[in-house]
């Protein structure tokens, strides 16, 4: 059977709401005047599925919003960017995910979430069988989706395995427990795409090829560890394991960074590429979206950062 899309993105999907720059929450009723605001479509799925349409993916958005205000514009962006939204569920009585993120001028930022939709969401049996039928299935919100994390989750990926796709999986901002739940998905996760502060939080270790070894030998075909402004490391199953640099770039704001580095990998792998390509298409994407603000920013179009890719300088890793 033909594949109906390049890629399903499942997960938590996310309103982000960014203020730049913020250098403190002024006290009592005062005031900061700031540079820009913007609204953003995030989360690991959300912040995901938006690079792999603007990559040039055949892309289908599999979660939940609420019934409120930020649902219809979540979902009017994404189909602006030409994603199917048929599998996104609107849960009555439920408010929509929402971020709240002051920057700050180095591009760091505190987190102010409301869990919403997502924590509620649950995939439904017709939903699955539908995300299955894509060419590549992700997985993005482990820890988060607290209706979704455990048994739905194993059969999801499961399902997706035996289907014939290709599977990816990511977290946000796991904790050491969060490891109990992401262990039995391993054996289904063609590749596990971590930051090397989620891996460190569950293994107890910040050296990237020791994380990408753990989660190899509980399941794992490969593992692509973001490793922030140090680039990326990327180990297989039979042996292969290699990093890329970052690109150096102006940082603007690092929210969905880590998501674009997902997009971006997903995108090489649609087209058959070497994972080294993969993984180099994906630490453009991220570079690319870090000068701008929010999930997505400044992501032109698959061209673009093909270009991007091969003509960006190299960042010099601090990382030893």
């Amino acid at each position: 059977m033909a594949n109906t899309h390049d890629v399903s993105v499942c997960g938590t999907y996310i309103l982000d709401i960014l203020g730049v720059p913020v250098t403190e929450i002024p006290p009592g009723g005062g005031r900061l005047l700031i540079e820009e605001i913007r609204l953003a479509v995030a989360g690991t799925a959300g912040g995901t599925v938006v690079p792999c349409a603007r990559l040039g993916l055949k892309a289908l958005a599999v979660g939940a919003v609420g019934s409120d205000e930020k649902a219809d514009w979540m979902l009017n962006a994404l189909e602006r960017e030409g994603i199917d939204i048929s599998l996104m569920e609107r849960m009555a009585g439920s408010p929509t995910s929402a971020t709240i993120l002051p920057i700050r001028p180095d591009g760091s930022r505190p987190v102010m979430h409301a869990r919403g939709a997502s924590a509620r969401w649950r995939i439904a049996p017709e939903a699955q069988k539908a995300a299955c039928r894509s060419k590549i299935l992700h997985l993005g919100g482990v820890g988060s989706l607290l209706a979704m994390d455990g048994a739905p989750s194993v059969a999801l990926l499961r399902d997706a395995k035996a289907a014939g796709c290709t599977t990816t999986l990511d977290l946000i901002q796991a904790r050491g427990e969060t490891l109990a739940l992401v262990e039995p998905l391993l054996p289904y996760v063609d590749f596990f795409m971590p930051s090397i502060d989620e891996t460190s939080a569950m293994v107890g270790t910040d050296d990237p090829a020791a994380c990408a070894r753990f989660f190899i030998e509980r399941g794992a075909g490969a593992c692509a560890i973001s490793l922030g402004a140090d680039g990326s490391f990327v180990m297989t199953r039979d042996g292969r394991q290699f990093t890329v640099p970052a690109f150096e770039v102006a940082v603007r704001d690092t929210s969905g960074c880590g998501d674009s580095y997902t997009g971006g990998f997903i995108a090489g792998l649609a087209r058959d590429w070497d994972l080294l390509d993969c993984a180099k298409l994906a630490t453009a994407t991220a570079a690319i979206v870090a000068t701008g603000l929010g999930s997505g920013a400044n992501l032109v179009s698959f061209e673009e950062t093909v270009k991007a890719m091969n003509s960006l300088p190299v960042r010099k890793p601090a990382r030893v």
